[in-house]
């Protein structure tokens, strides 16, 4: 082979569209954008918080890895999302349990989108999600594109959405699609909210968080957007 041939990045995705991707593309009438508790609690089973979990929260040590965050953080940079996403890493000294992965234990890890979260209206909630639904809204955010940036191309949107949850899973590039998609089952997935002055409750909110098979790892990912003109004097960086 050519030592300067260069592979396309699209080359690597899939030629067929797999079962975790059914809904990209898919508009459902009346699911827009989720902005308030109720709507999150309508779609999808609320977590209730645990002391336990809150205890296990504050054993976490975060493992910054300023790659793979860029990767999660693709589908909104990528898009023009008004604000930084912020993604973060975390590793735990013993397996949580399931039912302690909810907002008590999300609240206690040093996030800069939940500071303040006591003081506002609204608090904040976890619901379980699943992983279609997560790359779902990986998909739409850079396919749809912020409300002050440019939404990208199908192919192209895909391709920014399966980096973003190869990122959140903490998997190697080499590991095949239907593989990284089987092993996203094996994964416990979340939304979460919150009102905070990190998320502007605008435009769009999206905010999830994944503990890994083992129960050691979590990976958060949170963005907002908005069109307001003060939005710039609030952003952030990428952990």
């Amino acid at each position: 082979m050519d030592d300067n041939h260069v592979t396309h990045p699209l080359a690597r995705l899939p030629r067929t569209r797999l079962d975790i991707e059914h809904r990209f593309g898919v508009r459902v009438r009346g699911f827009l954008s989720v902005k308030t508790p109720d709507q999150l609690r309508s779609r999808f089973p609320e977590i209730p918080p645990t002391d336990s979990g809150a205890a296990a929260g504050r054993t976490a040590g975060e493992t910054p890895d300023g790659r793979r965050a860029r990767a999660a953080a693709e589908p909104f940079t990528v898009s023009g999302w008004s604000r930084e996403p912020e993604a973060r890493f975390f590793t735990l000294p013993s397996p949580l349990d399931p039912d302690d992965f909810n907002i008590a234990f999300i609240k206690e890890l040093p996030l800069e989108c939940l500071e303040g979260a006591a003081t506002r209206r609204g608090g904040a909630l976890t619901c379980h999600t699943t992983p279609d639904d997560v790359i779902n809204e990986l998909f739409a955010a850079a396919h749809n594109g912020g409300v002050n940036g440019r939404g990208q191309s199908g192919a192209y949107a895909r391709l920014h959405a399966w980096n973003s949850l190869y990122a959140l899973m903490g998997l190697p590039d080499d590991i095949p699609f239907p593989e990284a998609a089987r092993r996203a089952t094996d994964h416990r997935w979340l939304r979460f909210m919150a009102f905070t002055d990190w998320f502007h409750h605008d435009t769009s909110d999206a905010a999830f968080a994944v503990l890994d098979p083992t129960r050691t790892r979590v990976a958060v990912l949170a963005a907002t957007d908005t069109d307001a003109d003060t939005h710039t004097d609030s952003s952030t960086d990428v952990h």
